[in-house]
């Protein structure tokens, strides 16, 4: 059938999640939840009208980011099939104008919610949030995306990883790692370089794990990227190092979970993840063995999904006991 007689049908619950790809929100929830717990638990912090703002506004913008993504891959598809049988607009036959309005819609209530959150913190949230937003747009958006370049693992990583966990614990209390002071004169930050390097060490298992998605994607969607001139980092570095590369960053914060106990960053509980290690190291035998997009990228998922789900566990421990 040609791709200009498929007829436009309604949107349904079930196409919106999968335009908006809701189960891959967890690369969002967890950052958030980590970042809250550890809050509380490291600095005895916690705001909670601030964290449920916060929450509207991350979600709402990581739909919007998977939105953009998935209408930009349908209008620049050149492969025919993966335009009318795979990307979600066109296998359920939505319409194009109606996906854009939807894009709006999401953002605009993204950045109402975050500039609420600058009334309710600090001005200096307002330039970080600009440069998260134009990372987040400019992933999936322009003539050359972030996600069609060699760079998408990176910042992935480090705007969901790193960048959602520390806002999470800025806006708690934006004096404990950065402020500001206006005067009539002048404009004078303050920057607490050791609580936000200590920050960022704390961020790092997110950060290897979330880029570590991206790069499952990509191995999956390789010869399918190709056909349609993505060019990722598999591309640039070949099958073989981008999954010697998913190695490393899978083991990564199993190793670097030491750190965080020796350095009492996490409760001493925290030791009985090594309880885990094996569904872990399963997971990554699966998926080094073959990368389908629809029997092994979930592998990926899964160890992030773990490790998260034992470092929220470990947060509780130390909080209740």
């Amino acid at each position: 059938m040609e791709i200009t007689t498929l007829r436009n049908k309604n949107l349904s619950l079930v196409s919106f999640f999968e335009f908006v790809e809701l189960k891959t929100k967890v690369a969002s929830i967890f950052p958030m939840t980590i970042g809250f717990l550890w809050s509380y638990y490291y600095y005895h912090t916690f705001n909670l009208l601030n964290s449920l703002i916060f929450i509207i506004a991350v979600i709402s913008f990581d739909m919007c980011t998977t939105a953009i993504n998935n209408t930009v891959d349908y209008h620049k598809a050149i492969d025919a099939s993966y335009k009318v049988e795979e990307n979600v607009i066109g296998k359920y036959q939505l319409d194009l104008k109606q996906m854009v309005k939807i894009i709006f819609l999401l953002l605009g209530i993204s950045i109402f919610f975050s500039l609420l959150l600058v009334l309710l913190t600090d001005i200096l949230l307002l330039p970080m949030g600009i440069i998260c937003f134009l990372i987040g747009i400019f992933y999936t958006y322009g003539p050359k995306p972030l996600s069609r370049l060699p760079l998408g693992e990176i910042f992935s990583g480090l705007t969901m990883g790193f960048g959602i966990f520390f806002l999470a614990l800025y806006i708690q209390s934006p004096q404990r790692l950065m402020s500001t002071q206006i005067t009539l004169s002048q404009l004078t930050i303050s920057w607490h370089i050791g609580e936000i390097a200590l920050v960022f060490l704390m961020s790092l298992p997110l950060v290897t794990l979330i880029a570590n998605i991206m790069l499952a994607n990509n191995l999956c969607d390789y010869e399918q990227d190709i056909k349609n001139h993505r060019y990722t980092l598999v591309h640039y570095i070949g099958t073989q190092n981008a999954l010697a590369l998913y190695t490393v960053l899978n083991l990564f914060p199993w190793f670097v979970w030491l750190l965080f106990l020796l350095g009492q960053f996490v409760p001493w509980y925290g030791l009985f993840i090594y309880l885990f290690f094996l569904l872990n190291w399963k997971s990554l035998k699966r998926f080094r063995k073959e990368q389908i997009k629809s029997k092994t990228f979930i592998e990926a998922i899964k160890s992030f999904v773990l490790f998260s789900v034992l470092y929220v566990l470990t947060l509780l421990l130390g909080i209740l006991f």
